[in-house]
């Protein structure tokens, strides 16, 4: 019998390579996109990565996108962050359906400049669908776990969440402790949830249960579990471990262009230690990794810390250093996650915190604590104060200064100027009626220098927001305005928005079986109106509806309608008018062993301004699964896209499909992983038409069944490969690769 699944592998492996071996092909691009990759979802961060190959010295990028049926382009520069990377991020509310188009431009150091696509990149750039989230969050963590035994009396329980395609709606989420909703007690974010009792717990068991929904209105199911606190004398307990993970792989046959290293290895380590005694608690956590890697592209070795934190606590006064949080407020900084130090304390319902951090974003072992260089250096505190218990009335005031000379983040180099400022806060917060009536406002003063290196100082300026929301069983509303001066700014975040006033407002209707909601928002940019800019001016309404009945499809449909104009512009501004009109519908159904959902958009622009850039687009894309066998399943999934672009005549269609599928054998000890993609856009005045073929194959097999049991130790053989047609041209280039790979995760326990 083990001869016959031995010659089954050895097929197996003769076939793969049968497969990523038949090819040949021509030179790959100089320029190489590692990211954007679909599919992307709406409310996600874009990331543009590229990097660049076979250049005198690369030495800066910009990449140029705009919503697809938008006519202007807008600028984005990129960040240099190694020799051949760059990159740059669009934030995620700029992400919206149907996607985006794009394209690169790089200047050498012998000033020569080139574009990706190479030929006329405005007319036939890259793009980006966006697709709509469909898929309720779920829970990745809870702490204290199902059935959990504890000793302490006042367990912290934190609940770490995420929804797979955008996030999770904070206000959506409820912690109840035992059938009691402590929601308002709690720290709600979107990724998380901390609740510490206010007082201890009974000896015996206790309930935790969750619900919340992402900002779509998708809804998770009730989420419950038991932990239970027996009667017994208190002790004290302590624990360290490593978890210890890595990856060695190495290139068996390629094309004789692929630049990818020969050899890579690459392992990281975490260490979690902690330690309990009477009412102290104290923790070390850290996270290491090593990477090395031999030609022909990269070489070299790096063994570098990315994180560490210790804590130390007792009661409710902490201690913390290394990778720490400061919980800020929304004119200040939501958050500011730096290396350095933090103290906190509470005492008659009155919290106090005191902080030093680096000013920008550090990894490794050269800076300690980050805070010793005075140029590199944030220091501040807030003091927030419960008027009213159970946060019915709470005042906070924050303040921060500190000097970024060189602004340059994660150990890579930046174009951006150095800065130094500080900031006042005040914000107070109303819960009188609980949930029923939420009160928030904010007040902030700001001294900042947005360019250490020109000499004219700092300049004062201020911001203040008032937000009134209200939620019951039923429903759920809200209302804001934001004013943000001139030359406000923060210290703590020195690129966010400025100069600019926001009105906001918005609600739902939750039915047992359905939700709807209503979302609009107007922002005016140049609040001042200075003479040498226009005023811009944008609203954005959204209307969403969400049906789902047990036993029946769940039905989906959100129109969002936005509108942008400008005015008061100087002689040399084009002005700017138009309207965008776009809605999505679709449905969702899930059985056993299957899964559909199709979906349709249709975004409308009317450009009223001087280029009169008029557009249509149709997407109709559908996404399904299905598990014909126990060890089998299959995730086919096809979109087609038609853009009319008035301006020019043309209509563009996009196809796009993919199939990918996992196969088990040997009782789940041997497993391929398979996916197939095709691209093909087309215009109908044949100026472009090209088409990409990729395929990319895994097969693995866990070994530790032979080896060590408690470890994970899997073999594998990785393949890919890619054909890229221009049909016009008739010009073809094609690139494959095939590795050999072992990977290895160890838990070490230490005591």
């Amino acid at each position: 019998m083990r001869r016959i699944l031995v010659g089954g592998l050895f097929f197996l492996i003769c076939a793969f390579f049968a497969v990523f071996l038949s090819e040949s092909g021509y030179p790959a691009e100089s320029i190489s996109i590692i990211s954007p990759k679909e599919p992307h979802f709406a409310g996600q961060a874009i990331v543009f990565h590229i990097q660049t190959r076979e250049f005198f010295s690369p030495q800066k990028a910009t990449v140029f996108y705009r919503t697809i049926g938008i006519s202007i382009y807008r600028k984005l520069p990129m960040k240099k962050e190694t020799p051949v990377d760059f990159r740059a991020f669009l934030k995620g509310q700029k992400a919206i359906p149907p996607g985006i188009e794009y394209f690169f431009v790089v200047q050498d150091g012998k000033g020569r400049v080139f574009t990706f696509p190479e030929l006329d990149p405005k007319k036939h750039p890259f793009s980006l669908r966006i697709e709509l989230d469909r898929h309720p969050p779920k829970v990745l963590k809870a702490s204290p776990p199902e059935g959990a035994t504890l000793k302490e009396h006042r367990p912290s329980i934190e609940i770490s969440y995420a929804d797979e395609e955008t996030k999770v709606e904070p206000r959506s989420v409820h912690l109840l402790l035992d059938k009691t909703d402590v929601t308002q007690l709690a720290k709600v974010t979107e990724k998380q949830v901390l609740y510490t009792p206010p007082s201890d717990l009974s000896d015996g068991p206790h309930t935790i249960t969750i619900t919340m929904s992402d900002i779509y209105g998708n809804r998770m199911k009730p989420r419950t579990w038991t932990f239970s606190i027996p009667k017994s004398k208190r002790f004290q307990k302590a624990s360290a471990s490593i978890n210890w993970d890595g990856e060695l792989r190495h290139k068996l046959a390629d094309k004789d262009t692929n630049q990818q290293p020969d050899w890579n290895i690459n392992s990281s380590a975490t260490l979690d230690t902690l330690a309990e005694w009477d009412n102290m608690k104290t923790s070390f956590n850290a996270n290491v990794w090593y990477v090395e890697e031999e030609g022909p592209g990269a070489q070299g070795d790096t063994f570098n810390l990315n994180n560490f934190l210790y804590q130390l606590q007792r009661g409710k006064q902490q201690l913390a250093l290394g990778d720490v949080t400061v919980q800020g407020t929304e004119l200040v900084s939501q958050s500011i996650s730096r290396r350095g130090g933090r103290v906190s304390l509470e005492f008659l319902n009155t919290r106090a915190e005191l902080f030093a951090l680096r000013s920008n974003s550090i990894t490794g072992f050269n800076h300690g604590l980050g805070f010793s260089d005075p140029d590199q250096r944030l220091v501040g505190g807030s003091v927030e104060k419960e008027i009213l218990s159970n946060k019915r009335l709470t005042l906070k005031t924050t303040y921060l200064e500190g000097r970024n000379k060189s602004p340059d983040n994660y150990n890579s180099s930046t174009l951006e100027a150095g800065t130094e400022g500080n900031i006042f806060s005040v914000s107070l917060s109303s819960r009188v009626l609980g949930e029923k009536l939420a009160l928030e406002g904010e007040y902030s003063t700001s001294r900042f220098d947005t360019d250490l290196s020109d000499g004219f100082g700092k300049d004062s300026d201020k911001a203040w927001l008032l937000k009134i929301s209200g939620r019951e069983a039923g429903y759920n509303w809200d209302t804001g305005y934001k004013y943000l001066g001139p030359d406000f700014h923060s210290i703590a975040s020195p690129t966010g928005s400025y100069d600019r006033e926001e009105l906001s407002a918005g609600g739902g209707i939750r039915l047992p079986s359905s939700f709807l909601s209503l979302r609009l928002v107007h922002n005016k940019d140049n609040v001042d109106e200075d003479p040498l800019m226009p005023v811009i001016r944008n609203s954005t309404g959204t209307l969403s509806y969400n049906l789902n009945i047990t036993g029946w499809p769940s039905i989906f449909f959100i129109n969002t309608y936005g509108r942008q104009d400008s005015t008061k512009e100087p002689a040399t501004f084009t002005p700017i008018e138009n309207e965008t009109n776009s809605s999505s519908a679709g449905f969702s159904i899930a059985k056993e062993r299957w899964n559909l959902t199709p979906t349709y958009t249709f975004t409308l622009f009317n450009d009223k301004g001087s280029t009169n850039n008029d557009s249509k687009t149709h997407v109709l894309s559908l996404a399904g699964g299905v598990r014909p066998i126990k060890n089998l399943s299959i995730s086919p999934s096809f979109s087609y896209t038609n853009l009319y672009t008035k301006l020019n005549g043309v209509t563009t269609e996009t196809y796009q499909g993919t199939l990918g599928g996992v196969m088990r054998f040997l009782d789940n000890m041997v497993n391929l992983n398979a996916t197939i993609s095709y691209l093909e856009t087309k215009a109908d005045d044949g100026s472009s038409h090209t088409s990409t073929l990729s395929n990319i194959a895994q097969l693995n097999w866990d070994v530790e069944k032979y080896l060590l049991k408690k470890c994970k130790q899997t073999l594998s053989l990785r393949g890919q490969y890619s054909r890229t047609r221009n049909h016009i041209t008739g010009d073809t280039q094609n690139d494959y690769s095939v590795y050999g790979v072992i990977s290895f995760g160890i838990p070490i326990k230490l005591y």
